[in-house]
């Protein structure tokens, strides 16, 4: 009896269908793809595991602060010329009325 539930379980262990071998070829590309995002290299993983994501963390938050900084001067410049256009159209409509 217990041969067959070891059996059963190997069988279950070690029998793949198609779409779940489409899957893990799916999930392993998808993942590649975001550490190609991230700048990780597969044999620095090998060979520095949490070296190689601690590298990649900082890169990946000092590139969001980069962005935002980025985006809030272009928010400052274009704020300029827009806040006081707003202004002068909102004194406007207020003296239509």
């Amino acid at each position: 009896m217990n041969e067959t539930k070891q059996t059963s379980f190997l069988k279950r262990l070690f029998t793949f269908s198609p779409w779940g071998i489409f899957r893990l070829v799916a999930i392993s590309v998808g993942v590649g793809i975001v550490l190609a995002l991230l700048n990780i290299d597969p044999a620095t993983v090998w060979s520095d595991f949490f070296g190689t994501f601690a590298r990649a963390w900082t890169k990946t938050w000092h590139a969001v602060f980069d962005a935002t900084d980025w985006a809030f001067d272009y928010f400052l410049l274009g704020a300029i010329l827009v806040v006081p256009i707003f202004i002068v159209l909102r004194v406007l409509k207020a003296m239509r009325r």
